[in-house]
């Protein structure tokens, strides 16, 4: 493919635009949960409540892998190989946090499922952590690591778009 196509070109969004997008998500959704949290307060978990357990979990177990697997399968290592020390390093750290928020993640999932299938468990103790946590690591991705994007020559921003298509895809979500 030559190098003057543009990633919106082959039919898929411009990876950096499209990263940014997951990263809104992530912040919405990790908002949701604390809002859910106080819903089930006031009225348990009704229709509402379970509705909105559903959509957290459904973009959390469906999305967000996808999103990682842009990140950690085609994204990070591209970035390794500029070769720059301070984008390494965060990449490190970056991925230590990352296996931190995934074990978060499963008492949160847990608590989720119980509000959508109507069988409500305590509120785990990190809900706040993750729902603070969470966005806190998409801003430091994006702070530390995302400008580097801009570094990349098309033909491998090219090859970032198309991974994230083929995931897609491949899952059927087109």
């Amino acid at each position: 493919m030559p190098a003057s196509v543009a990633p919106q070109d082959i039919g898929f969004p411009d990876p950096m635009k499209h990263l940014l997008g997951c990263h809104a998500d992530i912040r919405r959704f990790s908002g949701l949960m604390l809002r859910l949290d106080i819903h089930l307060i006031h009225y348990g978990p009704d229709d509402t409540a379970r509705s909105t357990a559903h959509d957290i979990l459904a973009y959390f177990e469906q999305e967000v892998p996808l999103h990682h697997a842009d990140e950690r399968g085609d994204l990070f290592p591209t970035l390794r190989r500029l070769g720059d020390a301070d984008i390494v390093q965060s990449l490190d750290a970056l991925d230590a946090e990352h296996e931190s928020l995934m074990r978060t993640w499963r008492a949160v999932r847990a608590w989720l499922q119980g509000v959508r299938d109507r069988r409500p468990s305590k509120r785990p103790d990190l809900l706040g952590k993750f729902a603070a946590r969470y966005p806190a690591y998409a801003d430091r991705e994006e702070r530390e690591v995302f400008g580097a994007i801009l570094r990349l020559p098309p033909d491998q921003l090219v090859s970032l778009a198309d991974g994230m298509r083929r995931r897609r895809t491949l899952r059927g979500g087109g």
